[in-house]
């Protein structure tokens, strides 16, 4: 691994760090420092949301947490994480040693699919989150654990309900005005690890297909039988993979 640098790794939405907890205390055996930070307003985070709607805030945020650990970081993000992840390539690279892009794409929303994020976001604020759980699972995990694994069904969505739905409205509305960061990809010239599930439906494997195609030095692996949330669903193989990965470079 690049001198030793520390792993960050980003949350999903609209999940928080536990997401990452099976993952870490495995790259944590094999003797690397791993980092799981909450989002601003998310899990254990008591930090007030922006006035500014925009990702460019949480990616300076863990920029901020990069810093502090004192050197340049391998940054592993799922979904939401990875758009995070690639936009502080974008406006900090000097943070980022490496990249590990999980269950996520690169490429901005669609007319459609702004508009649905949008109108998520104002139900949310109409009606609170307490819907969110039971109209997100189907899509967050796959059916096979969804048809197998109760205890990781019921640790989602207990994650969900547990979650600030005031940052879970204002992550809505940052996601929607993200950018294309394929470009970013293409000028990023430190390795770059794609991570799929293969029953992803939010994320499918084409999307991380264009991911790897866009770097300069990327990898992929697909995981089978999992769905958008494979760091839980699948802890062993995706940190077998990210293990390896650190590894070789």
């Amino acid at each position: 691994m690049r001198a030793n640098a520390p792993v960050v790794l980003l949350h999903a939405f609209p999940v928080d760090r536990r997401v990452w907890a099976p993952v870490a205390e495995e790259l944590r055996s094999s003797g690397a420092q791993v980092v799981t930070p909450d989002f601003r307003g998310f899990g254990s985070d008591v930090r007030e949301l922006s006035t500014k709607t925009s990702l460019d805030v949480l990616a300076d945020d863990i920029a901020e947490t990069i810093m502090r650990l004192g050197k340049p970081a391998v940054v592993g993000g799922l979904s939401l994480g990875g758009y995070v992840a690639m936009n502080l390539v974008r406006r900090h690279p000097d943070r980022v040693a490496a990249l590990a892009l999980v269950d996520t794409k690169a490429n901005a929303d669609d007319a459609a699919g702004v508009a649905g994020r949008i109108a998520f976001a104002d139900r949310v604020d109409a009606d609170g989150s307490g819907w969110v759980a039971e109209a997100m699972l189907p899509k967050l995990l796959g059916p096979t654990t969804r048809g197998h694994n109760a205890d990781v069904v019921a640790a989602v969505s207990q994650m969900i309900d547990e979650n600030n739905p005031s940052a879970i409205a204002w992550v809505q509305r940052a996601m929607a005005k993200r950018p294309d960061s394929l470009d970013v990809l293409r000028g990023f010239d430190g390795p770059v690890l794609g991570i799929v599930g293969s029953d992803d439906e939010l994320s499918p494997p084409p999307d991380m297909s264009r991911i790897v195609a866009a770097a300069q030095r990327g990898s992929m692996a697909t995981i089978p039988d999992v769905g958008h949330l494979s760091p839980m669903e699948a802890p062993s193989q995706v940190a077998a993979v990210f293990a390896s990965w650190l590894r070789s470079i």
